[in-house]
Parts: C-alpha cells; sequence; structure tokens
C-alpha cells in the first residue's frame, strides 16, 4: 500500500476507537476492537491487566531481539463538545488526551510490521495497556503479568495537540514530571459569624494556607528548577453566617526528580502544619506519590533519532520536558526505551490543549506517529 493507503487505515482504526471511549479498567469495547483487528491480521493477543492486550509479530528470518510498543486505551469523564462527525458514542467520556489516536497508530504499526515480517529477525511485541489516566494506572500491572518478560526496549509515544503538525520531538532525560497528590486537612474551631474573636476560622486559615504554599516555588526553590504546586480544590463551611470548622485544600505537585520530589512534600507539610499552629488550629496532611517522572534512556533516543533520519517529511526536534504525567515511566525503569511527542496541532484555528472536551487533532500526525513506531520496531531489532 501507498502513503494514502496507509493513512486510510490508521484514520479508519483512529475513528472507531474515538466513538467507543472508555474509563480505565472498563475499556471492554475498545479491547474487543483491538482483538479482533489483530485477530485480522493473523495475530493472536493474549489478555493482561483486566482488559488489556499484548501480541508479538515473529520475525520470519528467526529468534533474535525483542522489541515492545506501547498503547494507552483509556478515555476521560469528559463530556465531547468537538465539531467531528464521529464523536464519542459514550454519554460524559471522551478520547480527551489523544489515546484513540496512540492505539491507531500501534495497530497500523503492528499491520505493516506483520505484513513485513519475512524482512527482519526478532519480535516486536504490541501492549494496550488500560487505565493511565488515573494513578496507580496500568502499568504496574502490565508489568507484574509478564508484559516485558523477554523486552529488550520498549517506546512509546504521545500525540500534542499544541505542537505543529508533522513534526516528533523527544530528548534524553525527563520527558514527563513526577505526579503527586496532597490533601490538607484544617481543623480550626467554629462559632457564630458574628463573634469571630471566639473562633479558629478554618476557611481563612486555608486561604492563608494557599497563599503560603505559593512561596515554595517563588522563594524556597532555586529558579532554574522546574516546580508546579497548584491548589485544585478548596472546601469549607457549613452557613454563610456560622465560621468554618473544618476546610480541606486537595492539589498536585509536579517534579522532575526524587531529590525535589521529597524536598517539596517537606515544605509543604511544614507550611501547612506551622500557618494552623499560629492561630492555634490544627492541620493534617495526606501526601500520595504517584507516576514517576518519563526519563528516557540517552541510547533509544539515538536510535530513534538515527531511524527517523531517512525520513525527510518528519522533522525531528528536542522535546522540552512537560509537567503532566505518564505512567509509561514505570516501563523505563525495568528496560531502555524513550517516549516521543507527535505534533497534531489543526490546520485551521487555535488548538485546544489535552483533556479539553475541545479536543481536536490533525489526523495527519497518525502517519507521522505510524512511520516513526515501524522506523524503531526496525532499528531496535538489530
Amino acid at each position: 500500500m501507498n502513503a494514502d493507503d496507509w493513512r486510510a487505515v490508521v484514520v479508519q482504526f483512529r475513528r472507531d476507537l474515538h466513538r467507543i471511549p472508555e474509563l480505565g479498567f472498563s475499556e471492554l469495547k475498545t479491547s474487543a476492537y483491538l482483538r479482533d483487528r489483530l485477530a485480522e491480521m493473523g495475530l493472536s493477543a493474549r489478555p493482561m491487566a483486566g482488559t488489556g492486550l499484548i501480541a508479538d509479530i515473529a520475525g520470519g528470518r528467526g529468534p533474535g531481539r525483542t522489541v515492545a510498543l506501547r498503547a494507552d486505551m483509556d478515555g476521560l469523564p469528559v463530556q465531547e463538545e468537538t465539531t467531528l462527525s464521529f464523536p464519542s458514542q459514550h454519554q460524559g467520556v471522551m478520547h480527551a488526551c489523544g489515546h484513540d489516536a496512540h492505539m491507531a497508530m500501534v495497530l497500523a504499526a503492528a499491520l505493516r510490521l506483520q505484513a513485513a515480517r519475512d524482512d527482519y529477525r526478532g519480535t516486536v511485541r504490541v501492549l494496550f495497556q488500560p487505565s493511565e489516566e488515573r494513578p496507580p494506572g496500568g502499568a504496574l500491572k502490565m508489568i507484574a503479568e509478564g508484559a516485558l518478560d523477554g523486552v529488550d526496549e520498549i517506546y512509546g509515544l504521545h500525540v500534542w495537540a499544541t505542537q505543529p503538525t508533522g513534526t516528533v520531538a523527544l530528548s534524553e532525560g525527563p520527558q514527563m514530571a513526577n505526579d503527586d497528590e496532597f490533601a490538607i486537612r484544617i481543623f480550626g474551631r467554629g462559632g457564630h459569624g458574628s463573634e469571630p474573636e471566639s473562633t479558629r476560622d478554618a476557611a481563612l486559615i486555608a486561604a492563608q494556607t494557599i497563599v503560603n504554599l505559593q512561596t515554595i516555588v517563588s522563594r524556597r526553590i532555586p529558579a532554574r528548577r522546574p516546580v508546579v504546586v497548584t491548589c485544585g480544590t478548596i472546601s469549607a463551611g457549613t452557613a454563610f453566617n456560622i465560621v468554618a470548622e473544618r476546610a480541606q485544600i486537595t492539589g498536585t505537585v509536579r517534579t522532575y526528580d526524587e531529590a525535589m520530589r521529597a524536598r517539596v512534600e517537606t515544605e509543604l507539610r511544614h507550611i501547612a502544619v506551622t500557618t494552623a499552629q499560629l492561630v492555634g488550629a490544627d492541620a493534617e496532611v495526606v501526601y500520595t506519590h504517584g507516576y514517576p517522572a518519563v526519563v528516557n534512556h540517552a541510547t533509544a533516543v539515538s536510535k530513534w533519532r538515527d531511524a527517523l533520519a531517512a525520513d525527510q517529511w518528519i522533522a525531528v526536534s528536542e522535546s522540552e520536558p512537560k509537567l503532566a504525567a505518564e505512567d509509561f515511566s514505570y516501563y523505563l525503569q525495568k528496560v531502555p526505551g524513550a517516549f516521543m511527542f507527535v505534533g497534531a496541532a489543526p490546520i485551521e484555528g487555535e488548538p485546544y490543549p489535552q483533556h479539553s472536551s475541545h479536543l481536536e487533532i490533525n489526523e495527519d500526525a497518525l502517519l507521522v506517529g505510524t512511520q516513526a513506531l515501524v522506523r524503531i520496531a526496525r532499528v531496535g531489532l538489530v
């Protein structure tokens, strides 16, 4: 098939999958669709991590190295508001992060590699992983059930709607961040709104805590070290004329290395507790570690760059680390590999970011990503 034919195939895969988004570990229709398409290619898929799948493509020239290609499967709890002619058929669920594109590209790469299996030695393993969007995620389950057994290298990618179509970006080292979650619970003393002097106002303490937390980045961390501390929710009080006795703040922390991760957690705990103590109240912090940072291996990045050097129509650039998170990090802690960003900005208009209910991608990116996966699989087998 020529490039136009391959584009039509991967676009159809993506559109089919876009219509049936499902939340993590509930990807039943998605899994059935993938299994059926793999079977049509002559590949037998094995279930893994509940709704996940893996399938091996054996090269016709005998055993050798094993290279894995991974796609995530789950959608998000978002009501779609796009203008697409193939919108989500599931109320309140949408592929708002591009996982439909990831599955389509790995599926199309599998089709091409299966068709060309007589040209290479070794095995290409395709992994379709459930539940990337919410820690603890599906990667650890996939690994525990043997997804990486015998794998020498692993590669993954992510469409990025604000990156120009026709480009791919990757670099050595951190690509995505540690993703941590915190909840600060404040215990004050409630009372009548007309007599605040006899209370310990938990709402006021929460407000001051949020302000003080901003000093972690602005005054306690070197400016050259990227860190984000975001307070996402605040709740307090029961009525307009009652001083709140309790309050809660929840949020997220993003860092790139373990030393900074530990430092920010320490600072956050100290600020939360001492801010409450200053006015005679108490606070407790529940701090939960999410995904670790995605850290690309230098040799894998070099291989992928070399693999794409022959494709003059794909522009390869250095990626800037993002403070979003991905459980692909767990695979890279086990075996060498790399994670790439594929530009998918729409042809016209301002692109919407990932997780937006309006997210639309340029489907030309699907052919770029498929080609990148096929190239690295062939090079990785050598």
